[in-house]
């Protein structure tokens, strides 16, 4: 008998793992769309798809599949050559009109605006600073929907030892401490160790409320708000589907 392999991400085996505990009666519908982030509905659509086809039923249908929407290189270079002759100075909208109306280029405003950037003719204006209105976050409603991570630097044992980080977790929804250890600082490996070690314990979090250390944010200024540009940390969270949160104050943490 030949079995089909089936591939899957890290993210649609995270969806995988709580559908079956739907199935199972482990959890119900609420609880798992708050853990996938989705509509009841959707989490009763992919329960459906998961009871009919298995773990294929949460694969894309469209895998390994050349887009249907995706652009010609041709039609792209065309677009690069007529904006770089006739309209280096126009903005991405006006450009993007003139490339349909003269030369039957048919481009939408932010394909047009992207490809300016990228050829250095058009320069993104900085996002103004709009002061918002702080209110007092509420709780969360399930244990082990968010957990509050921080590092604190201190001379926890006085003059028996050298400062040391005290890495800890708590959950939002109770404020009770699910994890705590000490470390030598707040750098990656210690990071890492400390949630892998959470994770075989207590299980994976859905999100994890943290500060923009280096460890977990890129702070260099020109790429601040580049959603590309990611950590370790990021990266290794995004690929298991644990949403990262970074407070802006540590008041907004509480």
């Amino acid at each position: 008998m030949v079995q089909e392999m089936i591939t899957m991400t890290f993210k649609e085996l995270s969806r995988y793992e709580t559908i079956k505990k739907l199935i199972e009666g482990i959890i119900n519908g609420t609880q798992a769309s708050i853990q996938l982030r989705l509509t009841v509905r959707q989490i009763k659509r992919l329960k459906a798809s998961v009871k009919k086809y298995g773990a294929k039923g949460l694969t894309h249908g469209n895998r390994g599949k050349t887009s249907n929407r995706k652009l010609s290189e041709t039609i792209i270079e065309k677009a690069k050559h007529y904006l770089k002759k006739y309209y280096p100075d126009f903005k991405p909208t006006f450009a993007s009109e003139k490339l349909k109306e003269r030369h039957n280029i048919k481009l939408g405003r932010e394909t047009v605006r992207r490809i300016m950037i990228e050829e250095k003719l058009w320069k993104p204006k900085a996002k103004a600073k709009t002061k918002k209105y702080r209110s007092w976050r509420p709780r969360k409603e399930y244990y082990g929907q968010m957990q509050q991570f921080d590092g604190s630097y201190h001379k926890w044992f006085e003059d028996r030892g050298k400062e040391g980080c005290l890495l800890a977790s708590i959950d939002d929804a109770t404020g009770k401490i699910t994890q705590a250890e000490f470390t030598d600082n707040e750098g990656v490996t210690p990071t890492f160790l400390f949630w892998k070690k959470y994770s075989s314990f207590t299980g994976k979090p859905v999100n994890i409320y943290l500060d923009r250390h280096s460890t977990y944010k890129v702070n260099t200024k020109s790429i601040f708000d580049d959603p590309k540009v990611l950590t370790q940390f990021e990266r290794a969270m995004k690929d298991l589907d644990i949403h990262i949160i970074h407070a802006y104050s540590p008041r907004s943490k509480g």
